[in-house]
């Protein structure tokens, strides 16, 4: 799942409003999202969900031990047993880092992968054959190899791929997703990539030097941060501040067809400039827009949004399965259910209602990145999730820039 940021939005500490919006067609039952107040386009008043929280398989709400990050993470990715982390960081656990590590799956540092960039990490993502790890963000050396914002490394060593060596012209590479074949989706403010005039989103070669298809080159009218595929990859997801994409008028948010770029049939009524996004396993559509809401869709069902969480600040990172949806920002209330959740905090992705998983991140602005971790003896079953920011503390202990959270209690 990749995130783009420019850094935080607001310096205001949220509080969580949920909120509803009743479409049209039926309410599917896909996964992820929240509800809280049904609002009827006839006028009628808005009802609030007053139950508390529910039940589900969520985490352990105490962190794990793991390395301590002497910065901010805005990145996290994962190859086997191994969970690479981006950011703004000079150290980890007191050894000199370079805004990109790899993190074992002990939680402690990966000596051995030291790819080093001298500029923000602002993305990551692992090829489809896991042989490479794609580096996105402000940097322009990587191992002290010329590499333009972009940049492919070993999983092992972090070691720069000699032969991979499409760079950006100018800004910054914000978002990257890798498809389960041989494409690499990326997301800025570029305005050429490869020495080609494809701005802004582009799908290159996760192979083959980096090589640009020119043949996709949707051209949205501002900033790329986020990208997410579709289960099974057939549609690509883009997020950001741009208000029209491919031809179209679309709400910083659009559906598009993964060979072409074309824009599909889905035009959400609603979206604004948009930070973080995830789609669930069976379809469903969950981001994040800096106006402070989260909004949730069918895509397959139209555009009228199922519902949206209203905030006081941004959700700047989602984390969306079938069983539970994961958000993490700098809000600090659930008000209408008069529940505290600062900074972290999951819901039930067919009903919306708020699980009882309530750890807690402090922060100027909390969490940045989520992503899940899995090991090599159990690659099909989620261990983990991780997540990255600014925090310092998390559940009361001292967590520094990034921690995961087991699916089974940890030890003290």
């Amino acid at each position: 799942m990749g995130v783009g940021v420019d850094g935080p939005v607001s310096t205001v500490r949220p509080s969580l409003r949920l909120e509803a919006v009743i479409a049209v067609t039926p309410k599917s039952v896909r996964s992820k999202s929240r509800v809280t107040a049904a609002l009827l386009a006839a006028g009628l008043a808005a009802a609030v969900l007053v139950t508390g929280p529910a039940a589900s398989a969520s985490p352990s709400p105490l962190p794990a031990v793991t390395a301590k990050v002497d910065g901010v993470v805005y990145a996290i990715t994962q190859v086997g047993d191994r969970t690479y982390i981006g950011g703004d960081f000079t150290s980890v656990s007191g050894v000199p880092r370079q805004n990109v590590a790899a993190i074992r799956a002990d939680g402690r540092l990966d000596l051995g992968w030291d790819p080093s960039a001298n500029g923000v990490v602002y993305a990551l993502a692992a090829s489809s054959d896991s042989d490479t790890v794609f580096m996105g963000g402000a940097f322009t050396t990587v191992g002290d190899v010329d590499r333009g914002r972009l940049a492919a490394v070993t999983p092992n060593t972090g070691e720069v791929i000699p032969g991979w060596t499409t760079s950006t012209n100018n800004n910054l590479v914000r978002a990257l997703v890798a498809d389960s074949g041989d494409r690499l989706y990326v997301g800025g403010s570029f305005g050429r990539i490869g020495g080609r005039a494809v701005p802004r989103l582009a799908a290159v070669d996760q192979n083959n030097a980096g090589a640009v298809d020119t043949a996709f080159a949707p051209r949205p009218s501002a900033t790329v941060r986020a990208l997410t595929l579709s289960e099974g990859g057939g549609r690509l997801y883009a997020g950001g501040a741009f208000t029209t994409i491919a031809g179209h008028a679309r709400p910083g948010v659009a559906e598009l067809d993964v060979s072409t770029g074309a824009a599909t049939a889905f035009a959400p009524s609603d979206g604004g400039v948009v930070i973080s996004m995830d789609a669930t396993p069976s379809g469903r559509l969950f981001f994040g827009t800096t106006s402070n809401r989260t909004w949730a869709y069918d895509p397959s069902k139209g555009g009228t949004p199922e519902y949206r969480i209203r905030t006081g600040g941004d959700v700047q990172a989602i984390v969306a399965t079938d069983d539970e949806v994961y958000i993490g920002g700098h809000f600090n209330t659930v008000p209408e259910l008069k529940l505290s959740r600062v900074a972290l905090a999951s819901f039930l992705p067919s009903t919306g209602e708020v699980t009882g998983w309530n750890p807690g991140a402090n922060g100027a602005f909390g969490v940045w990145a989520m992503g899940v971790t899995r090991t090599a003896l159990n690659p099909d079953t989620v261990h983990a999730l991780s997540i990255g920011g600014d925090f310092t503390r998390v559940a009361g202990l001292a967590r520094r820039g990034y921690t995961r959270f087991d699916f089974a209690t940890p030890a003290a």
